[in-house]
């Protein structure tokens, strides 16, 4: 009967620990920064790499603000920490700088049963619903001003011509000059801030979907049209890399799998991985075409 119950315990432990996400974000260039999740602050201190435990919801209102202030911020609206098929797990997140400024993309989904223990220079915090204190940044400012003539040195130098003695005389004579600290305190974040920004919501498309518009696209006959309805269905979804790949090795033509390679790219869920879609062509100008593609938009 003990071990009966000992089971049962350990099994509705592993049930509740189920029911629970955990959200990890990375800077790839190592700029601290704070986590605001649906209006909280999350780390009192900024970080370069954090995850958050026990969370229950599927999506969270997301702000990151960098201690450097000449960073813009970053702000996602419903940020997923579940899969597509609503799974728990870890949800890893990074902070990327590209072209067009900093990013927070997408970077991998581990399984509940297969996370493992945090790096230790990850710091890990339980999801925070009690306000912190706003931000403050202290900045201070030097000024040194300066009167009257400035430095000036005179040197006089008398020769006894009849004896061996030699005078020298120095006189310095310097203005003055006033310095002057000014410290600002600048406050951020407080806990009554909450600025989202509308996105246009890329979430990778699920399994069954996924599945059933392969078999669309197949039952095309002719090229022309299976890219239009790989477009239109690339279009009204995101796709992961591996999914645009498949897609793409389902058409004849090299020049055909470029083109959907090219178009469907914008609206990949995981862009860092796109090299997949190499595997897709059969020439390696093709490849070196998709890249120099993807490079000239400067992501």
């Amino acid at each position: 009967m003990k071990k009966i119950t000992i089971l049962a315990v350990l099994l509705v432990s592993l049930f509740a620990s189920a029911q629970e996400s955990r959200l990890t974000i990375f800077s790839e260039d190592g700029d601290p920064f704070y986590v605001i999740l649906n209006g909280i602050r999350q780390n009192e201190e900024p970080v370069v790499n954090i995850a958050v435990d026990y969370l229950v919801h599927e999506y969270y209102d997301t702000q990151i603000i960098f201690a450097d202030k000449t960073i813009p911020e970053l702000e996602k609206r419903h940020l997923m920490v579940v899969d597509v098929d609503n799974r728990r797990g870890e949800v890893v997140y990074k902070i990327k700088n590209t072209k067009r400024g900093r990013k927070l993309r997408y970077y991998s989904f581990t399984p509940f049963q297969n996370i493992l223990p945090p790096p230790s220079n990850v710091s890990v915090i339980r999801y925070n619903t009690v306000a912190l204190p706003p931000i403050q940044t202290v900045t201070q400012t030097t000024t040194t001003t300066s009167s009257g003539n400035g430095d000036q040195i005179n040197i006089g130098v008398g020769v006894n011509a009849g004896g061996t003695n030699v005078g020298v005389g120095i006189n310095v004579n310097s203005g003055s000059s006033t310095t002057t600290t000014q410290t600002t305190t600048t406050t951020i974040g407080g806990p009554t801030d909450v600025v989202i920004v509308e996105d246009s919501g890329c979430f990778e498309m699920s399994r069954p979907d996924f599945n059933q518009a392969l078999e669309s696209i197949k039952s095309k006959t002719f090229s022309d049209s299976k890219l239009t309805l790989a477009k239109q269905i690339t279009k009204g979804n995101c796709l992961n890399s591996g999914q645009i790949a498949h897609i793409t090795s389902l058409f004849d033509f090299e020049d055909t799998r470029l083109e959907y390679a090219k178009f469907a790219y914008s609206y990949c869920f995981n862009p860092e991985n796109y090299w997949k879609v190499n595997n897709a062509f059969e020439f390696e100008m093709t490849i070196d075409e998709l890249n120099e593609y993807i490079e000239s938009l400067g992501h």
